[in-house]
């Protein structure tokens, strides 16, 4: 494979940089603090094209891979892994790759251009990562699935126009496209989490929520080949935001320690942190190089489960410790809340958990390793 970025690709991510920074950057304590999706802010983003991506060009995207998604993700993160919106990607990803023509051309462009925002729900109280405990259920009624259930955990449930809700049916697990405004949709709760804050959590019920036929997304019984899919990709979104914020941290922590001294020694002259940071650039390196490799496969439309689930484990593990590392090297600078690290040491932990625990990451690949006859 080969381990350089185009200049197409550098590119991409400077803009995204550059707009991070002009546009986002200076409210991100406000969004985070308050718990508030910053609206406007990624509502210009679509308009400049970031959220349509992976988007294809004939329903307004930039009909790009999952690479630029990859670097997209890792800009974000930078900021605050509660700018990412997995949700926004995972709903173009799945009607993209499962939806009807007439579910791309109602939904794609407004995803694409930001005009829509969207939600994944599939966590349930007392359900854990077991789709078998899974309570939400619909019953069909004509061409109406009549839907019924409590969903929790759930990024961005009032701020989505549209939103893919996991329930099961006769036929088994199916994705349902529900849309804001439809009947028996209750939020019942907003939750306070440590993390992720710019993408509000709630915890809603659903009773007897009327959804149209026309708007599941693939086959009835089908949602677990959905799940497995488009998670695949979006674990790597996930692995991304970790590198961006632990490249940050790193990045932030140096340039302070390069201007303390202490007496006459600057902070870096000393060898016990120049070794902490040549350990940590190495562990960072091969990270993103799992990342990306993970990243070719999904592109060329190889089965990517193992490898996105080895980079959202490692690229996580390696962020925990970057960040760890970053706040020693600068030691109480660090630890006061006007500072970033403590938005990303929130994050960190908190992503850790979003779409899979580090558990669940290591049962996925030793259950992928064991099959496999050859190493």
């Amino acid at each position: 494979m080969n381990f350089a970025y185009t200049l197409e690709q550098l590119e991409f991510q400077q803009r995204a940089r550059d707009f991070i920074s002009r546009k986002m950057a200076p409210e991100v304590e406000k969004y985070d603090r308050a718990s508030i999706f910053p609206k406007a802010a990624f509502r210009e983003f679509g308009e400049e094209g970031f959220l349509g991506v992976i988007v294809p060009k004939e329903y307004g995207g930039l009909g790009l891979g999952t690479m630029e998604y990859c670097l997209l993700s890792e800009e974000l993160g930078r900021l605050s892994a509660g700018y990412t919106h997995n949700g926004i990607f995972q709903t173009q990803k799945m009607i993209t790759m499962y939806g009807t023509d007439e579910q791309k051309e109602r939904f794609l462009p407004g995803l694409a251009s930001g005009k829509l925002h969207a939600a994944t729900a599939i966590s349930e109280p007392g359900m854990g990562s077991s789709f078998k405990k899974m309570k939400t259920c619909a019953r069909k009624e004509g061409g109406v699935y009549i839907l019924n259930g409590v969903k929790s955990h759930i990024n961005d449930a009032a701020e989505a126009d549209v939103m893919n809700v996991f329930a099961q049916t006769d036929q088994g697990l199916t994705v349902f496209l529900l849309e804001k405004g439809t009947p028996g949709f209750k939020l019942t709760r907003k939750l306070d989490p440590i993390g992720l804050r710019a993408s509000p959590i709630y915890e809603f019920e659903l009773e007897d929520c009327p959804i149209p036929g026309e708007n599941i997304l693939g086959e009835e019984g089908k949602g677990l080949v959905v799940f497995i899919t488009t998670f695949n990709f979006s674990r790597l979104g996930n692995a991304s935001a970790f590198l961006g914020m632990a490249k940050a941290a790193l990045e932030e922590a140096l340039d302070f320690a390069r201007g303390r001294k202490i007496g006459e020694t600057r902070v870096t002259d000393f060898q016990g942190i120049r070794w902490t940071v040549a350990e940590l650039f190495t562990r960072l390196e091969a990270a993103e190089l799992l990342r990306n490799k993970a990243a070719t496969i999904e592109d060329e439309g190889g089965d990517s489960s193992k490898l996105s689930s080895m980079a959202k484990f490692f690229c996580g593990e390696v962020a925990v410790d970057t960040i760890m590392a970053a706040l020693r090297i600068t030691g109480s600078y660090g630890c006061y809340r006007d500072t970033p690290f403590e938005r990303w040491l929130r994050d960190i932990k908190a992503l850790e958990i979003a779409g899979g625990t580090p558990e669940i990451m290591k049962n996925i690949i030793a259950n992928q390793i064991l099959k496999e006859v050859t190493f």
